[in-house]
């Protein structure tokens, strides 16, 4: 029986999870983090649509956005930058599916969860989506 390890993190005030080993896959496989991939939802040009194509009867959202935001808190520090500045990193656009969640602390408060499932570079029929080109 396999086990399955859940990660979780917040990135400015968003709270995120996902299976450690679906994302060791997903690196792998694509070459992309779900803490990379958790900045499309930062990026306010993104594409949002339900996954239709799930079997599983979990509602899943597809979204189609920019990761290399730029981000500040409330005293202009930067929260997310630009990760071209820092990285090695080549894919600015990405896909990336997920589902929501509500998850309870450990205060007993219910919060809202993404629930990263995968991630790639976006195509460029999708690259053409997020920037507005007609097919």
């Amino acid at each position: 029986m396999e086990m399955h390890e859940t990660v979780s993190f917040e990135l400015a005030g968003i709270h995120f999870e996902y299976d450690r080993a679906k994302e060791e896959m997903n690196i792998t496989k694509h070459g992309i983090s779900f803490r990379i991939a958790a900045r499309v939802f930062f990026d306010y040009n993104y594409i949002e649509a339900p996954d239709d194509d799930n079997e599983d009867g979990e509602q899943r959202y597809d979204v189609i956005g920019d990761v290399s935001v730029f981000i500040q808190d409330h005293d202009k520090n930067a929260i997310l930058g630009n990760i071209k500045s820092f990285s090695m990193y080549e894919h600015d656009i990405l896909y990336v599916v997920y589902t929501e969640r509500t998850t309870r602390l450990i205060d007993g408060a219910e919060v809202e969860v993404i629930r990263l499932i995968s991630a790639r570079p976006a195509n460029d029929f999708e690259r053409g989506l997020y920037y507005g080109k007609n097919f």
